[in-house]
């Protein structure tokens, strides 16, 4: 018999974190570093040891980044937005949302959410849209935030989100 075991992942640094918080809530590089005052290459350099050290694909999506650092709890989940109504995803939102978190290829996300590659994006973006979410990876975010994905995400979201400064946009 053949046990697998997961490969622990390396902690964050607290810079990293500090980044990474940004990252769940949807700010682009350019925006972490302006946050954070950083270069945009620090924060290149952050992002890229932080899939290493959670080990995802070096080419990973923002998304599938995100969903690793809520699953991981080396982030609390982005607060909900205090304007809008708790998002409630139907089935097949749901599916298109675990599939946008394990999956950075479209044709993958297509294929796992059961949609055709053509209608990708724009159903993506309505969800998001409907979510109150800037982009996929805090889409991502407001669905560990909202208990939609994985249970992991709830332990951490119990403790108060720490919103960065440029997170409320």
């Amino acid at each position: 018999m053949t046990s697998t075991v997961a490969t622990p992942i390396t902690p964050l640094t607290r810079a990293q974190k500090r980044v990474a918080a940004h990252l769940v809530c949807g700010l682009t590089n350019p925006e972490i570093a302006g946050e954070e005052h950083l270069s945009g290459d620090t924060v290149s350099s952050h992002v890229r040891v932080m899939r290493q050290n959670l080990h995802c694909p070096p080419r990973s999506s923002r998304a599938v980044l995100a969903h690793a650092l809520l699953s991981h709890q080396q982030v609390p989940p982005p607060p909900p937005s205090l304007l809008r109504r708790a998002f409630e995803p139907d089935a097949d939102d749901q599916l298109l949302i675990s599939a946008i978190a394990e999956h950075s290829r479209p044709d993958d996300i297509a294929r796992t959410a059961r949609i055709p590659v053509g209608e990708l994006r724009t159903r993506t973006d309505g969800l998001a849209r409907r979510a109150g979410a800037s982009n996929a990876a805090h889409l991502i975010g407001l669905a560990h935030t909202h208990g939609i994905l994985g249970g992991e995400g709830s332990t951490a979201a119990e403790q108060p989100p720490a919103q960065p400064a440029g997170a409320a946009r």
